[in-house]
């Protein structure tokens, strides 16, 4: 693994409203220097029209200077990027530990963006972002946050335990003499793989939940804001959809299906259940 620095830049599409898109992104990583349009092609289409190649065109520009300015700056580079350039609005400034540049733009990605298009992610290495790293990503993240309020809960995070008796291990995100818990992600495009793994998840946890005899089972789950302008009416009525299918076999499990748009509603939503 190695850390990364990257920063997020924001496209707000008309000025004025606060609105923002994630366009791309600066990634700053073993000594390599890079600036990635992420926001999708179709998405520039159906906001301007015939004039898509206008704003596409500024926004490839606004990552050149970002680069060249972070260039400049050499280690330090990315800190310099604090002022908006043509449009495009610098982000918060983020290190994580990374396999790849490409790996390093799919964090980013997958942190603040539904509309961008992980291919180009995948132009930097031959790697391919699975279900399983998505979702270990964001357990990663709940159980810090969680740990910051909530030391004391450390030992319940990631255990493994049995199914049956004399049975392999499987490993939970969370586990107590109370309570058992997976995370998983929906991501509005990988949205049937997000089903399956969730559904492979709920298994375990009602099998987990009748062999220990546990007050709670939950699966709790990251998805896309409810009021997310930027979902096409496909993506929302498909997102909606298969939460609702999620849901309906949680209940059939008797485990709560727990969707979360943010961290921190996961935190509060965790520490409740463990209670």
């Amino acid at each position: 693994m190695t850390l990364a620095k990257w920063r997020p830049l924001f496209w707000e599409p008309v000025e004025g409203t606060g609105e923002r898109l994630m366009a791309g992104v600066v990634v700053q990583c073993a000594g390599e220097l890079v600036a990635r349009r992420v926001i999708r092609d179709d998405v520039l289409d159906s906001l301007y029209g015939a004039d898509s190649a206008r704003p596409r065109v500024l926004i490839e520009e606004a990552l050149n200077v970002f680069r060249s300015i972070a260039e400049a700056g050499g280690d330090e580079g990315l800190s310099l990027l604090e002022v908006p350039i043509m449009g495009l609005h610098p982000g918060p400034l983020r290190q994580t530990d990374v396999l790849s540049i490409g790996d390093a733009i799919r964090q980013s990605v997958l942190l603040y963006s539904s509309l961008a298009q992980l291919d180009i992610a995948d132009d930097e290495d031959d790697g391919t972002v699975q279900p399983e790293e998505v979702n270990r990503r964001f357990a990663t993240e709940v159980r810090d946050a969680v740990l910051i309020q909530a030391p004391a809960l450390a030992r319940f995070f990631n255990r493994p335990a049995s199914l049956h008796k004399g049975g392999s291990l499987v490993r939970f995100g969370y586990l107590s003499d109370k309570a058992v818990m997976h995370f998983s992600t929906v991501s509005a495009v990988r949205q049937s793989a997000s089903v399956s793994y969730a559904r492979a998840k709920l298994w375990e946890l009602a099998r987990a939940k009748e062999f220990a005899g546990l007050r709670v089972a939950a699966l709790v789950t990251a998805v896309p804001k409810a009021d997310d302008l930027t979902l096409g009416p496909k993506q929302r009525s498909k997102l909606a959809t298969n939460l609702q299918e999620i849901e309906r076999e949680a209940e059939d499990g008797d485990i709560r299906f727990v969707p979360v748009d943010s961290i921190q509603q996961a935190v509060e939503r965790v520490l409740e259940l463990s209670d």
